[in-house]
C-alpha cells in the first residue's frame, strides 16, 4: 500500500464533501483489496467510523454539543444506493420531511427503489426500501421524483396554499422547468399541483 494513499483518500472525501462513502469511491486509486485495507486502518486509528457494513463516514465531533457528527439516515441510504447502483427516491413522510413539509423527526424512513425490497436499521431507525418498477424512477429527475412523492403523500384533497408555497421555495428555476417538461402525461390532479408549484 502506498504510504500516502490514506492522505489521498481523505483529501477526496473532503474535496467531494462525501458525508458517507465506501470502497468503490476510491478504487480508481488502487485495487479494491488495498482500498479496503486502507479504510480498515483509518477506522482502527479512529479517523473514520463504520456506519453499517461497508459504509463509512469521517469521525467528526461537535465540541459544543459533545456529540459525534454523523451523516443523516438519508445520506447513508443514498450512499448505499450508489454502492449498489440502485435508483431511489424518498416517499411518504420521508419525502415530506426532506422537503420541509413536516417538521417531525421521522420514526422510520421509506424509499422507492429499483433494487430489492429490503429493510435496514440505521442508528436504530427502521429504513424500508420498497421495490418499484424502474420506469417509475428513471423517467424523472431526482427533484421531480421527490416533488411527485410529496404531492402523493399529501393527497389530492389535503394540499394547502402553504404546502404549494413551501414546495415552490424548495425548487430552483431549472427544477421547475424540468418538472413541467417531465410530467405532461402524469395523473391529472398531480399535474395540476405541479403547474401551481412551478408557475411564476
Amino acid at each position: 500500500m502506498k504510504t500516502d494513499l490514506k492522505d489521498i483518500i481523505l483529501k477526496r472525501i473532503k474535496d467531494k464533501k462525501l458525508k458517507a462513502f465506501f470502497c468503490y469511491d476510491f478504487t480508481d486509486l488502487s485495487s479494491y483489496k488495498t482500498i479496503s485495507k486502507c479504510l480498515e486502518r483509518l477506522e482502527d486509528s479512529k479517523v473514520i467510523t463504520r456506519i453499517i457494513q461497508g459504509i463509512y463516514s469521517l469521525n467528526l465531533f461537535d465540541e459544543v454539543l459533545s456529540l459525534p457528527i454523523l451523516p443523516s439516515v438519508d445520506d447513508v441510504i443514498h450512499c448505499m444506493a450508489r454502492k449498489n447502483k440502485w435508483i431511489i427516491c424518498p416517499s411518504g413522510n420521508t419525502a415530506l420531511n426532506i422537503m420541509g413539509l413536516s417538521t417531525q423527526v421521522p420514526s422510520s424512513y421509506t424509499y422507492l427503489s429499483s433494487g430489492p425490497y429490503k429493510s435496514y436499521l440505521i442508528y436504530d431507525v427502521p429504513v424500508l426500501l420498497k421495490r418499484t418498477m424502474a420506469r417509475e424512477l428513471i423517467d424523472y429527475s431526482n427533484t421531480t421524483l421527490l416533488l411527485i412523492q410529496c404531492i402523493k403523500a399529501l393527497g389530492k384533497d389535503n394540499i394547502t396554499n402553504h404546502d404549494i408555497d413551501t414546495l415552490k421555495s424548495k425548487l430552483n428555476q431549472q427544477d421547475k422547468i424540468n418538472a413541467l417538461k417531465e410530467t405532461p402525461i402524469i395523473q391529472t390532479w398531480i399535474r395540476k399541483i405541479i403547474v401551481l408549484v412551478c408557475k411564476e
